[in-house]
């Protein structure tokens, strides 16, 4: 797998994304709420799985340690403590906490 610094292509993606969690959010919950919130939590559970996902399978990590750069699973990705474009995980490598770095995978 090759890791890459972020681009704003990188960026963009991930507003994009959240925008659209934005609009079915605030549009569902006007049609959906005010009988059917069940329905309306299910479709919310749905698209943080999809947005969730999509990262674990877009982006990758770089220990500020050791310099190793790993993929993390979902529920690691789910779980774990955001920072500002870093992640507070255990690198695979030297078993060390740190504040990881985020990277872009190129998946060519």
């Amino acid at each position: 797998m090759k890791y890459r610094k972020l681009n704003i292509k990188d960026v963009m993606a991930v507003i994009v994304r959240l925008i659209i969690l934005v609009i079915i959010e605030i549009g569902t919950a006007m049609v959906l709420l005010p009988g059917h919130i069940i329905i309306w939590v299910i479709l919310m559970v749905l698209l943080v799985v999809w947005i969730v996902n999509w990262h674990c399978h877009n982006f990758g990590y770089e220990c500020d340690k050791c310099g190793h750069k790993q993929m993390i699973s979902f529920l690691k990705e789910f779980g774990s403590i955001n920072l500002v474009n870093r992640k507070y995980l255990k690198c695979k490598k030297c078993k060390k906490w740190s504040r990881a770095k985020l990277l872009g995978i190129d998946k060519k």
